[in-house]
C-alpha cells in the first residue's frame, strides 16, 4: 500500500515538473490560438510626426510600410502597429513622388525625381535589396502591378504634351520594353492580357467601352460596353455604368467567365467634366468591397455634406454600413480585413470590427 502511495506522488511532482505533456489533448491551447490571445491592440499614437510624409500600405496584417523625411533624406522604415517597432530598410536622395507595395506584399515600386522632366524607378524587396532601378524621361508616372504574374507591371510615362509610352517591366529578366497600347490607364486582366477604356479622341464623354487587349497577338474584345470607372481584381472585374438618365450609377461585379455576380446602385456627386468615384477598397479573402457613399447628391466642388463608409459582399450581394459621417479620404485594408488604413496620408486606422478610428501619429511633446 505504501508503494503504491510513494508511486501516485512520484507522478504527481513529474506532472508538475513537465505540466504540458500532462495535459490532455483538449485542455493544450494551440500555439496559434496562443499568439492570438497574446495579441497587443493597435498602437495608437506611437508614430513619430516630425518628419513624417504617409504610409504606404500594408506589408502584412500587423506591419506597415512608413515614409519618413530625415534632413533631406526620404526613408523607407517598416512599422509594427502592435509592438511600435520600426526597422529602416531603404532610402533615396532625390526627391520621392510616391511608392506603392506589390499584391503578393513582398515588392516595393518607388517612384522619385532626380531632375526635372526626369523620374527615378526603383523596385526593392521588403529588405531594401533593389530588384530594378532605372532613369526615365518623365514628365508624369503612372504604373499597375500584375496580380497575376508578380515578377511583371505596366509602367506608362507621359511626356509634357501628355503624349505616353506604355512599358511592361521584368523584374525576374530585369528588362523594360514598350508595348503598343492605344490608352494610357491600364490594367491588368490576366498573366497576358490588359484592360483600358477606349476613350474617344473626337469627343468629350465620362464613360466608354471597356476593353481586352492580349499584349502577346494584340488580339481585342470589348468586356463592357459603356462603362465610367474599372477596377480588375483577383477574382472579379469592377465596373461602374450609369443608366440613361445618368442616375443612379450601378457599381457591377464580374467574375471571370463574364457573368455577373452582384451589383448595388448609389447617387454620385458630379465634378465638372466626369463623375466622382469615392475612394474605396477590395477585402480579397472574402470578396468585400470597403467603400465611401455620399449621404446628400449634388456636385462635388459645391459639397459641404459627409460620407457614409459601407461593406459590400460581391458573392451574397449583402451591404453593412460602418459608419455614417466621416470625410471622404483615402482607404487602404489589411489582408485579413480587420483594419484600414485611412486618411489624407493613411495615418489613421478604422477597426472594421468594432468599429472606430485610431490616431497613428504621435504629435511632438505628447505622452507616450
Amino acid at each position: 500500500m505504501k508503494k503504491k502511495k510513494l508511486s501516485l506522488i512520484m507522478l504527481m511532482m513529474l506532472c508538475i515538473l513537465w505540466l504540458p505533456a500532462c495535459q490532455s489533448d483538449e485542455t493544450q491551447t494551440p500555439p496559434s490560438e496562443k499568439v492570438s490571445a497574446e495579441k497587443k491592440e493597435l498602437m495608437a499614437n506611437h508614430l513619430p510626426v516630425d518628419g513624417f510624409i504617409e504610409n504606404v500600405g500594408w506589408l502584412s496584417n500587423s506591419e506597415i510600410l512608413s515614409v519618413k523625411d530625415e534632413g533631406g533624406v526620404t526613408s523607407f522604415f517598416i512599422y509594427n502597429l502592435y509592438d511600435g517597432t520600426s526597422k529602416k530598410i531603404y532610402e533615396v536622395n532625390s526627391s520621392y513622388v510616391t511608392a506603392s507595395i506589390s499584391p503578393d506584399m513582398k515588392k516595393i515600386f518607388i517612384h522619385s525625381s532626380p531632375a526635372s522632366y526626369s523620374a527615378q524607378v526603383t523596385i526593392i524587396d521588403a529588405t531594401g535589396e533593389i530588384q530594378f532601378q532605372k532613369d526615365v524621361p518623365s514628365y508624369e508616372l503612372t504604373h499597375s502591378w500584375n496580380q497575376f504574374s508578380e515578377d511583371v507591371l505596366l509602367m506608362t510615362s507621359f511626356s509634357e504634351d501628355w503624349s505616353f509610352q506604355v512599358f511592361e517591366i521584368n523584374l525576374e529578366n530585369k528588362t523594360m520594353n514598350p508595348i503598343e497600347v492605344e490608352q494610357p490607364f491600364v490594367q491588368w486582366q490576366s498573366e497576358s492580357s490588359i484592360l483600358f477604356q477606349d476613350w474617344s479622341s473626337n469627343e468629350l464623354s465620362v464613360s466608354a467601352p471597356l476593353i481586352s487587349q492580349n499584349i502577346l497577338n494584340n488580339e481585342k474584345k470589348m468586356i463592357v460596353e459603356d462603362s465610367v470607372h474599372f477596377n480588375q481584381f483577383d477574382d472579379s472585374l469592377l465596373s461602374v455604368h450609369s443608366g440613361e438618365d445618368r442616375m443612379p450609377f450601378t457599381y457591377q461585379f464580374i467574375d471571370t467567365n463574364g457573368e455577373i455576380q452582384s451589383e448595388f446602385t448609389v447617387e454620385l456627386l458630379s465634378r465638372y467634366s466626369d463623375w466622382l468615384i469615392p475612394y474605396y477598397d477590395m477585402i480579397e479573402k472574402d470578396g468585400r468591397l470597403i467603400t465611401f457613399v455620399a449621404n446628400e447628391p449634388g456636385s462635388f466642388d459645391t459639397y459641404t455634406g459627409t460620407f457614409s463608409l459601407k461593406s459590400w459582399d460581391t458573392v451574397s450581394g449583402k451591404e453593412n454600413v460602418l459608419f455614417e459621417d466621416l470625410p471622404l479620404e483615402p482607404i487602404q485594408c489589411s489582408p485579413d480585413g480587420g483594419f484600414c488604413l485611412y486618411g489624407n496620408q493613411l495615418e489613421k486606422v478604422i477597426d472594421l470590427k468594432k468599429p472606430n478610428i485610431i490616431q497613428l501619429l504621435k504629435e511632438e511633446g505628447a505622452d507616450s
